[in-house]
């Protein structure tokens, strides 16, 4: 049995689709997706919406978790002032261009740290 794995896509729609691309080829029997579908780039419900498409299990990953509830705390271990504040910019970026796709950023979902 081939199984496919992959995380930390975070909102990169296009590295997303080569992934996609990649892994048609060999075409593996599961696919599942071990978080991190949001944060830090510009097509959060872009890649919600692929990887709905595709039926894709996914454990809900650190930034989720934060987004999915409302949280301007994505768990991330930033270091200096400026990471926190680029961080929070971050988030905040996030949690409104998901707004209408929060209950959605892990959907089909496995069980989940909480």
């Amino acid at each position: 049995m081939k199984i496919a794995l992959f995380s930390d896509i975070h909102a990169n729609l296009p590295a997303l689709e080569a992934f996609f691309a990649d892994i048609d080829k060999p075409k593996p029997d599961a696919v599942y997706c071990l978080g991190d579908l949001v944060g830090y780039n510009i097509w959060p419900n872009e890649v919600i919406d692929e990887i709905r498409k595709r039926g894709i299990p996914t454990i809900a990953g650190n930034y989720d978790f934060g987004i999915g509830r409302h949280s301007d705390d994505c768990g991330c271990a930033y270091k200096t002032d400026e990471e926190k504040a680029l961080g929070k910019m971050s988030s905040a970026y996030t949690n409104e261009a998901v707004k209408m796709n929060k209950e959605l950023i892990c959907v089909p979902c496995l069980p989940t740290y909480g």
